[in-house]
């Protein structure tokens, strides 16, 4: 059956690259391609499911992340800069943290270790060429175990965000860690500036922030709460560049650390147990990632906005 997703020929390429050294010998192996996520997810960038099929060995997929051929959609929402930032992480941080802890005794049977994260098969960016490509793990393989990503519509309860904290204390630990071995690598992390504020205050999307300053403002009573009413509608001339400045990694020194900058719901799944518990976590969707105070992955999109069920009670006592 042929495929209706289009592929880019440089990720084609790339592929191929990773079906050899998955040991697919040529010519005994297709490539089919489905959607990898649906529309509305908020991904800047193009998801797409390989799956390496051949007579001989068990199928293999792969999850395919690049930006789109067209280049004035690519400069819209500034994706050449997300993917830099993405690839960094994959191909840097990440082996940097995974090799920190093996040299220090850690390891996946440690409950300490730090490996919430897909496998990166491969990683390629041309930024001139408008070319990038990630080449991850499918979290959603029937040969692994089964993870989940909720619904961003219903409300998280106490476990999953139990799970999801652990995870990030983890995370966290690795950054410091790296701070005390690897104290060159780790002023690279420092460099690591805030992306949101950058792609929300684009042309395209600076109109919308007034409306959501509005929106914000109208849960302050205007006569019994007029200052924070009125502090968030002038919030709206000035809000990213202020969340930028706001959110740099030296206003949070000693205790500054890598971000994932963007850990909402849409950007993890689940991991359960046979009963059906949660038990593990894994995040994906580096591009935000960020240096800059822990706190923020720990508010973002989960405690702060979220409501989440405590031991049976609701966060209103209900």
């Amino acid at each position: 059956m042929a495929s209706t997703v289009k592929v880019p020929a440089y990720v084609q390429q790339r592929l191929l690259i990773v079906a050899k050294e998955e040991g697919f010998a040529p010519e005994q192996f297709s490539v089919q391609y489905e959607p990898g996520s649906k529309s509305g997810d908020g991904y800047i960038g193009l998801i797409v499911r390989a799956r390496f099929v051949s007579s001989v060995q068990p199928t293999l997929t792969v999850i395919c992340k690049f930006p789109p051929e067209d280049r004035q959609q690519r400069e819209r929402f500034n994706a050449m800069l997300l993917f830099e930032r993405e690839l960094f992480i994959y191909q840097h941080v990440l082996p940097a943290f995974e090799e920190l802890q093996l040299q220090h005794g850690i390891d996946r049977q440690d409950e300490t270790y730090f490996g919430n994260y897909p496998k990166c098969y491969h990683a390629y960016c041309d930024s001139d060429r408008g070319e990038a490509v990630l080449i991850l793990e499918d979290l959603l393989a029937p040969q692994r175990p089964p993870m989940k990503l909720l619904d961003q519509y219903v409300p998280v309860d106490y476990d999953h965000v139990r799970v999801l904290m652990e995870a990030l204390g983890r995370f966290n630990a690795c950054s410091f860690a790296l701070k005390h071995h690897r104290p060159e690598m780790f002023e690279k992390l420092r460099q690591l500036n805030d992306l949101l504020s950058i792609v929300l205050d684009t042309e395209q999307t600076r109109p919308l922030t007034p409306r959501n300053c509005q929106l914000a403002a109208s849960a302050f009573d205007v006569e019994k709460e007029a200052r924070h009413h009125r502090d968030l509608l002038d919030l709206s001339h000035s809000m990213w560049p202020r969340t930028g400045a706001h959110v740099r990694g030296a206003r949070a020194e000693p205790y500054a650390a890598l971000n994932h900058g963007d850990c909402w719901t849409n950007n993890v799944m689940f991991g359960y147990d046979a009963n059906g518990h949660v038990k593990d976590v894994c995040l994906f969707d580096w591009q935000m990632a960020r240096y800059g105070s822990p706190v923020l992955d720990y508010t973002l999109g989960w405690v702060a906005v979220q409501k989440v069920t405590c031991h049976g009670k609701s966060s209103n006592g209900s």
